[in-house]
């Protein structure tokens, strides 16, 4: 696309603030928005007379779709045991995967995603991926970057590997083990060095691991508040892994600004959630997904617990509805929900009970709110990133054709179509297309 003013007219649009969709158009100065009405045309305005134009009949257009909950360094073939993957192969390799992972994100359209965890110590794949995407190496969404997951000693994240073996930075484990507030504050302070956008932390154990359990508690209290005061204090968000009804608590009464899964989650604990603005984010569809592996995960302690936690996080769901929590939308992809097939879990959403709209709006609005982005992502609105999907068919009335790439004919990051799909389904990947080329793959 150009640098220029470009029109897109006449397509059904959904603009993620909540109001109903509508047949509009809109405007891309750059790399912001521009204008946004109701109407087939735009083209009768002064300031946007001579500008391109691009026909969207018959497409629907959404807000590019935001992942608050995806591990970009997994291996991509989903019989490797991960932990193992990671102590074999080399930090170039485990890079290049990271970028990889991220640009099926981007084709999948997830313009956004947040990886939470899963790098190596020290040696932060998901920070060098956001860099060379950045800077045009390769092509991918933003990359919000956790550089690495902090828990305690022999907390989720730090069990992965055989407790025999001595944590070394380039063994490939994904957590810095810290113990005790003055622990914990340094290893926020190494995450911010590595370049952290954002800190990830585990307040119980979970699914995976072995030997923990998903209501065991992981940190002290004063611990927590050591750890986000100081990431506050730097600007930075918290994110929790937090299954346990304990857990969750004491993540909340510490001041996290996300709790990712939130399985036990009872009334109350939703309505302090409520008050102190903190997010739930979903991942609906990760335990139903360990359990149809069956015999073929590599971990099978984990499918009993990936049974009770499967059915409780149905409830937290609804629970967190009901007590007007803000619900922000998460796959956990890695390897039971491989990255680029994240839309499944706004399939499963909507199986839960939610409409397609409040799936969207966790993927959009409600996503950029989470992560503190909302000034400038998450609708399409006047002054916001031109981050958008154009979509061949109606998500808001069958929710299941975003698992189909080949539905999201074009996705625009930052005013500049990257990936684009013409009539016959082929795809192409560029910095930035042309609007002569975009409008001539869209209307065949």
């Amino acid at each position: 696309m150009s640098d220029g003013k470009v029109l897109f007219e006449n397509a059904l649009l959904f603009d993620g603030t909540g109001s109903e969709p509508f047949v509009g158009s809109f405007g891309v100065d750059g790399a912001a928005v521009g204008v946004v009405e109701e109407g087939p045309s735009l083209g009768e305005r002064e300031e946007w007379r001579g500008a391109e134009r691009v026909d969207l009949k018959g497409y629907t257009v959404i807000p590019g779709l935001i992942d608050c909950h995806v591990h970009l360094t997994s291996p991509w073939n989903s019989g490797d045991h991960e932990p193992y993957w990671k102590l074999v192969t080399s930090p170039s390799l485990k890079a290049l995967t990271t970028a990889a992972n991220a640009n099926r994100c981007l084709r999948a359209g997830f313009t956004t995603v947040r990886n939470c965890g899963g790098t190596s110590w020290n040696l932060p794949e998901d920070v060098a991926a956001r860099q060379a995407i950045g800077a045009g190496l390769c092509i991918g969404p933003r990359i919000w970057a956790s550089a690495g997951g902090i828990s305690m000693t022999g907390g989720h994240g730090d069990r992965a590997y055989p407790a025999y073996m001595i944590a070394h930075p380039e063994l490939g484990c994904g957590v810095v083990a810290a113990d005790g507030p003055d622990g914990c504050l340094k290893a926020v302070r190494e995450r911010i060095k590595y370049g952290a956008d954002f800190i990830k932390i585990y307040t119980t154990g979970g699914v995976s691991t072995p030997g923990d359990g998903p209501c065991a508690e992981n940190f002290t209290l004063q611990e927590l508040r050591a750890i986000v005061s100081e990431a506050h204090l730097h600007g930075k968000r918290v994110a929790t892994h937090a299954q346990g009804l304990a857990g969750i608590r004491n993540a909340v009464e510490a001041g996290v600004d996300t709790v990712e899964h939130g399985s036990f989650l009872d009334e109350e604990t939703a309505s302090i959630m409520a008050e102190k603005g903190i997010a739930l984010v979903t991942t609906l569809r990760v335990f139903t997904a360990i359990l149809e592996r069956g015999a073929g995960y590599p971990n099978p302690e984990a499918l009993a617990k990936a049974m009770l936690v499967a059915e409780k996080q149905q409830q937290a769901l609804k629970i967190a509805r009901a007590g007007g929590v803000t619900i922000a939308f998460g796959t956990d992809s890695s390897q039971s929900i491989p990255n680029g097939k994240n839309a499944v879990e706004l399939t499963s959403l909507v199986k839960l009970g939610f409409s397609p709209r409040e799936a969207l709006l966790m993927a959009t609005r409600d996503a950029a709110r989470a992560l503190g982005l909302d000034d400038g992502l998450g609708t399409l609105v006047p002054g916001k990133s031109a981050d958008f999907l154009v979509v061949r068919g109606n998500p808001l009335e069958d929710i299941t054709l975003l698992e189909d790439e080949k539905n999201i004919r074009a996705v625009v990051l930052g005013g500049k179509a990257k990936i684009m799909r013409d009539e016959a389904g082929e795809e192409h990947q560029s910095q930035a297309f042309s609007v002569r080329a975009l409008s001539r793959a869209l209307m065949g």
